[in-house]
C-alpha cells in the first residue's frame, strides 16, 4: 500500500478521477439548472403594450423634408416581466425608427422598426408600415409683416402709430411645394386696452392666400416689434379775446389768427370740455394802428401738448370821423345817423364750412351743402353790417366723434355778438371714411 501510494502513476491516475467526477457533477447541476429556468421562464413569459411610441425617422434632412408621417406607433413586448421591466423602466434605449437614408424624394412606403431591446424580448409593431413623403429641401428669403389687432378696443381716442419692426425678411426653409404656397410671413400684436407705446417680441408665422398656416421652419423666428400708441387728439378754432379799449377815434374791424385751427392732446375727459382754444389774448389798448403780433401758445391746463407753438395775430382798427360826436353833443341826430342805427339784412355768399376732427386715420367730405359752402344772411345794425366780414362768419362741423358711415351733422355757427342769422342753413350732410373702410 504505501508502495502504491508513494507511486506517481497512482497519485496521478486518483487525481484524474477526482476531476472527472467533479466535471460530472458541475455539469449535471447546471443542465438542471437550465432545465429549470427554461421551464421557468415559460411559465412567467408575459406581453406588454405600449402605445403612442414615437417614431424617429433616418434620412438627409439638410437635402429633404419629410411629411405625413404619423407621430406614433403602438409596441407590443413579449418576454419575461424581468426583461420588459428592464426595457421599459430601467434600460429605456429601444428606439422604434424608420430608415429613407439614401432614398430619393416621393412617396415612400417603409417598415416600422426596434431597436435596444433586451435579448429574449420580442417586438410587434401596430402598424408596421407607415407611407410618408419625401420632399426636396428649399430655402428663400421672404418679406416679413407685422399686423395689428384689436385696434377698435383701443381706449376711446387713442390711436396706434407706425409700426417699426425686425427683421424686415426671413430666410424660411421647407418642402419645395410647401414653399410655393405661402402668400405672406406675419406677426401680430394685440394693441387693446394699450394706452402707453408697447414693445415686444412676437412669433412669426408663414400664411397661404386662405390664411392657413404652412409647416415651414422661420429664421430668426422671432420679431422685435414697437408700436407706438397715441393719446386723443382734437382740433378746434383759435379765438383770440380781447382786454382793454381802443384809443379814441379807432374802430375794430377784425382779428384773424394764421393758423386759425389748433389741435390739441390729452385725455378725451378734457378734450371734450374744449370746443375753441382761447389762450390768447390781445391789448387792444397798445393797438394805435393795423398790427401784425407773434404771440407764443400756452398749454391749456388739462392738455398735454399743442399742435403749434406759436401763432400769428392780425389786428385791423379803422379810424373815424369825430362830426357824428359834434352833433350828438349838440344834440342834433342826423338822419344818417338814423340811418346807420336802423336793423338791416346783409347776406355773404358762399362762407366756407370748415371742419373738425379729422386726422390720418378719418377721412371727412361734406355733401350737402355744395362744395362745402353756404350763403349766409345776418340781421344786425347797419353800422356793424358795414363793417362786418365774410371772415368774422365761421360755420364749425365737428367730426371727431363720428364713426364710418354718412351723418348728419349740426353746424356751429360762430359769429359776432351783436348780429343773428337769419335763414341760414344749420345741418350738414358728411362722409366719414376710415382707414380701415378705405383698404
Amino acid at each position: 500500500m504505501d508502495k502504491l501510494l508513494s507511486s506517481s502513476w497512482f497519485v496521478k491516475i486518483i487525481a484524474f478521477l477526482l476531476a472527472l467526477m467533479m466535471y460530472t457533477i458541475v455539469t449535471m447541476e447546471t443542465q438542471e439548472e437550465a432545465a429549470n429556468n427554461s421551464i421557468f421562464s415559460k411559465m412567467y413569459t408575459e406581453s406588454e403594450t405600449i402605445e403612442n411610441v414615437q417614431i424617429k425617422p433616418y434620412f438627409d434632412d439638410d437635402q429633404y423634408v419629410l411629411t405625413d408621417m404619423p407621430s406614433s406607433v403602438d409596441l407590443t413586448l413579449t418576454g419575461s416581466s424581468r426583461l420588459i421591466t428592464k426595457a421599459t423602466k430601467v434600460d429605456k434605449e429601444f428606439e422604434v425608427y424608420i430608415d429613407l437614408t439614401n432614398m430619393k424624394p416621393g412617396n415612400k412606403r417603409v417598415k416600422v422598426q426596434v431597436q435596444g431591446l433586451p435579448e429574449g424580448v420580442k417586438a410587434k409593431i401596430n402598424p408596421d408600415y407607415v407611407d410618408v413623403i419625401l420632399h426636396k429641401k428649399v430655402t428663400k428669403e421672404m418679406n416679413v409683416n407685422v399686423d395689428l389687432k384689436n385696434k377698435r378696443k383701443l381706449p376711446e381716442g387713442y390711436t396706434a402709430g407706425e409700426v417699426e419692426f425686425s427683421p424686415r425678411t426671413v430666410n424660411v426653409t421647407g418642402a419645395e411645394g410647401m414653399i410655393e404656397q405661402i402668400s405672406f410671413i406675419t406677426g401680430f400684436v394685440d394693441v387693446s386696452d394699450a394706452d402707453e407705446a408697447i414693445q415686444t417680441k412676437v412669433p412669426l408665422r408663414a400664411y397661404n392666400q386662405q390664411g392657413d398656416i404652412i409647416d415651414v421652419q422661420i429664421n430668426p423666428g422671432v420679431a422685435e416689434v414697437s408700436v407706438p400708441i397715441k393719446k386723443p387728439k382734437k382740433k378746434v378754432p383759435i379765438s383770440i379775446e380781447t382786454k382793454g379799449e381802443l384809443e379814441e377815434g379807432l374802430t375794430l374791424q377784425s382779428i384773424t389768427s394764421d393758423p386759425s385751427e389748433i389741435t390739441l392732446t390729452g385725455t378725451t375727459t378734457s378734450l371734450d370740455k374744449i370746443d375753441s382754444f382761447k389762450g390768447i389774448t390781445i391789448d387792444l389798448s397798445d393797438i394805435k394802428k393795423d398790427t401784425t403780433l407773434t404771440v407764443d401758445v400756452p398749454v391749456p391746463d388739462g392738455i398735454d401738448d399743442v399742435s403749434i407753438k406759436e401763432v400769428t395775430v392780425d389786428v385791423n382798427v379803422e379810424e373815424t370821423g369825430n362830426e357824428a360826436e359834434t352833433e350828438t353833443e349838440a344834440g342834433t341826430e342826423t338822419e344818417a345817423e338814423q340811418e346807420t342805427d336802423q336793423e338791416t339784412t346783409k347776406t355773404f355768399s358762399d362762407v366756407p364750412l370748415t371742419l373738425l376732427g379729422r386726422d390720418a386715420d378719418k377721412q371727412a367730405t361734406i355733401l350737402d351743402p355744395a362744395d362745402g359752402v353756404v350763403d349766409v344772411t345776418v340781421r344786425g345794425k347797419k353800422s356793424v353790417l358795414n363793417s362786418l366780414k365774410k371772415s368774422d362768419l365761421q360755420g364749425i362741423v365737428d367730426v371727431s366723434s363720428l364713426d364710418q358711415g354718412t351723418h348728419k351733422v349740426k353746424i356751429d355757427w360762430k359769429n359776432p355778438g351783436d348780429v343773428e342769422l337769419t335763414g341760414t342753413v344749420q345741418e350738414a350732410s358728411v362722409e366719414i371714411q376710415t382707414e380701415t373702410s378705405s383698404q
